[in-house]
């Protein structure tokens, strides 16, 4: 029986010569650590790695809710010392820009219909495509007709920073707001600081407003007083003609693209901000208050 046992020992041990290396150190090696010392290395490298993983940052409507955030804030700082309401925006009063936008949409409107009209009046030799073209059209201007009447759509009135109800709380944020202009009743909306979302900066987009501005109404003879008088006047009909021209394409760029709104998202709900209106810090409150999408 022992001869037995040393035979079988040995043809294991010849035959254990064809394994790998890793596994025969696996198998003819003891452990060299207990299990509990093998399940706390376990423990500490998957700790490790969820300490690895965490985000080192946090949102950027966490930083505009954090008290730290709250207390270095210059707005917020004098809501919290007057506990009176502070103005952020206010959209300005234009009530000929809105008579001339809905003047131009009926236009349009009117437009659209009369083309409707004379299709059904046209003589019957015509080619069978003009009928269809005068309906293409009709169609075209009533697509411009809703795209001008949805431009006073959705405004944003007013944007303050109030007092929060709640004691030791931060302030919060008080929107008025109108889907359409005069008809329709006023929304009035209470959230958190840091809750609503800006598509864009405002700076940027007051700065380029008051440039376009500047150059509107800049005087045409600035810098000529010691110019002969005849290059002046053609300096001046250049500068005219100049002037005219960047006039027009800033207008089209504002009424075609409406560049001078920044859209600001509450609730589920978008308003637009008129950035010819009154802007504390030229917009760099609401810059700083809110987040950009």
């Amino acid at each position: 029986m022992a001869s037995f046992s040393r035979s079988f020992t040995n043809i294991f041990r010849g035959q254990s010569l064809h394994l790998p290396s890793s596994v025969r150190v696996a198998i003819f090696t003891a452990r060299s650590q207990p299990l509990n010392a093998c399940l706390r290395a376990r423990f500490t490298s998957q700790s490790f790695f969820r300490q690895q993983a965490r985000p080192s940052g946090y949102p950027s409507i966490l930083r505009r809710t954090s008290p730290a955030f709250a207390s270095s804030d210059p707005v917020l700082q004098a809501v919290e010392a007057s506990k009176a309401p502070i103005v952020l925006y206010k959209a300005a009063d234009r009530h000929a820009y809105l008579l001339g936008v809905y003047a131009f949409a009926c236009f349009t409107l009117g437009c659209s219909l009369l083309t409707l009209k004379w299709r059904y009046e046209l003589p019957k030799d015509l080619p069978g495509f003009v009928g269809p073209t005068y309906v293409v059209i009709a169609f075209v201007w009533i697509g411009i007709s809703a795209y001008i009447f949805t431009a006073p759509a959705s405004r944003c009135a007013s944007i303050e920073v109030i007092p929060n109800r709640l004691i030791g709380r931060a302030p919060q944020m008080r929107i008025r707001s109108r889907t359409a202009p005069i008809i329709m009743p006023e929304w009035v909306q209470i959230v958190d600081i840091g809750e609503p979302m800006l598509d864009r900066k405002v700076y940027p987009v007051v700065r380029e407003l008051l440039e376009a501005n500047r150059a509107r109404t800049q005087s045409l003879t600035d810098d000529l007083v010691d110019v002969h008088p005849i290059n002046r006047f053609w300096i001046v009909v250049a500068r005219f003609f100049n002037q005219k021209w960047t006039s027009f394409f800033l207008r089209f760029k504002f009424a075609i693209f409406r560049f001078g709104y920044v859209k600001i998202d509450v609730q589920d709900r978008r308003w637009k901000i008129d950035c010819t209106g009154y802007l504390l810090e030229d917009g760099r409150a609401l810059d700083r208050l809110l987040a950009v999408v």
